[in-house]
């Protein structure tokens, strides 16, 4: 198996050696001052999701592809957002655009394709025609329609920008939004994200898989090591340590190191010596909505996608991206193993635990939900989306 090594210096290295080394050998794992009581209603509310989708993913950038997913000039990808569905087009120039998927004429659904390649885009209903650049190129039987200023019909666009390998977007068409990458990461997480490199990796595959699950209740499932033990234990459990878990909050976001069994056989080494690179997993948690998980030879992004009208549906967005493409049948069938196992791990687990959870909080007499202290990371992300509602300007 091909290995990366972690892509940090010595000194972070160290410190990941040396946090999880002192966890392990007292049971212990980063904790928040204290217990935080939610309301189990941000789960279930259709006033909160309403106003997330109008004034939280209307403002803030999410990935939503890697950019090897536009390989080519003129190549695209439709992506459902909360509030749009996007047409993302790779233009010649090399840059790539993010197009609301709606013909201006009538409001039909111009692009039916999930992904291809198109100097055109014609729609199916009354043959009105787009560019590439989303600029209207033609009207059918223009002279009995009427006359219409072309310029002002182009398709509505939304912010796009490529950092990190990855499309981000800003899921609105309002003139005034915009978008700026570097400063909703902030600089130091800006940075660790950058170290990852992955701007260097394939997306080796990217699916989606649409849930009747708040996607707050999938965030906060993946931004717990609390519960591996108990909720994985026909997948991973036996090669993750529960409940030991490094933190470090980034600004907005945070970065939590989980420590493999296997760390088992670097534990005498003194932590500036301790060659941990295939002995953790590095947890990059982007707000709102988004995961970025490394494996010694992989890494996993995981976007949890609010459905347009519902609170409790989310479109789960699941890539697996390798540093080199699968080229042999040796190689496909290796990280085709991987994605399996990903998928077991959601499916056969976290799922069954999640829909069982958005059902009982329906309850009338729950009362308060309980993070521990120990579900640092939860608590970071619900105390955020708490800031982020309170002063929009800033996004918590």
């Amino acid at each position: 198996m091909v290995y990366t090594d972690l892509p940090y210096d010595e000194a972070t290295k160290a410190g990941f050696a040396r946090a999880l080394f002192d966890h392990l050998d007292h049971d212990t794992t980063d904790m928040a001052p204290e217990i935080l009581e939610v309301d189990p209603r941000v789960y279930t509310d259709p006033e909160l999701a309403a106003r997330e989708r109008r004034e939280l993913f209307g403002y803030v950038p999410i990935i939503a592809a890697h950019s090897t997913e536009l390989p080519g000039n003129h190549d695209f990808a439709t992506v459902q957002l909360p509030n749009n569905e996007i047409v993302l087009v790779r233009q010649a120039d090399g840059g790539v655009r993010g197009f609301v998927n709606t013909c201006r004429h009538r409001g039909a659904r111009l692009v039916p394709e999930e992904r291809g390649s198109k100097r055109i885009f014609s729609c199916r209903y009354h043959g009105w025609a787009y560019g590439s650049d989303g600029s209207l190129r033609s009207i059918a039987d223009e002279p009995t329609f009427g006359r219409v200023d072309r310029r002002c019909m182009s398709l509505l666009e939304v912010p796009v920008e490529e950092r990190h390998g990855f499309v981000w977007v800003v899921d609105s068409a309002a003139g005034d939004r915009t978008i700026d990458i570097a400063e909703w990461l902030g600089r130091e997480f800006d940075e660790s994200l950058a170290a990852m490199e992955m701007d260097k990796y394939h997306c080796h595959i990217a699916q989606n898989f649409d849930v009747d699950i708040n996607w707050k209740v999938l965030m906060d499932a993946f931004l717990d090591g609390y519960h591996i033990t108990s909720t994985h234990a026909g997948t991973v459990a036996p090669y993750f340590y529960n409940n030991a878990q490094s933190w470090e909050p980034m600004g907005r976001h945070g970065r939590m190191v989980t420590a493999r069994k296997s760390i088992d056989t670097v534990r005498g080494v003194a932590p500036a010596d301790a060659p941990i690179d295939r002995h953790i997993t590095v947890a990059h948690f982007l707000m709102p909505n988004m995961s970025v998980l490394r494996q010694p030879d992989h890494l996993e992004v995981l976007n949890f996608v609010p459905a347009p009208g519902t609170p409790v549906g989310t479109r789960m967005q699941m890539r697996l991206l390798t540093r080199e493409p699968a080229v042999t049948d040796e190689q496909k069938a290796r990280w085709d193993k991987n994605w399996n196992i990903l998928m077991a791990v959601l499916r056969e687990e976290d799922l069954v635990v999640n829909e069982g959870l958005q059902k009982a909080v329906t309850n009338t007499d729950i009362g308060p939900i309980y993070f521990g202290r120990n579900e640092i990371a939860n608590q970071h992300f619900h105390q955020w989306m708490a800031r982020a509602f309170e002063d929009s300007r800033k996004w918590g």
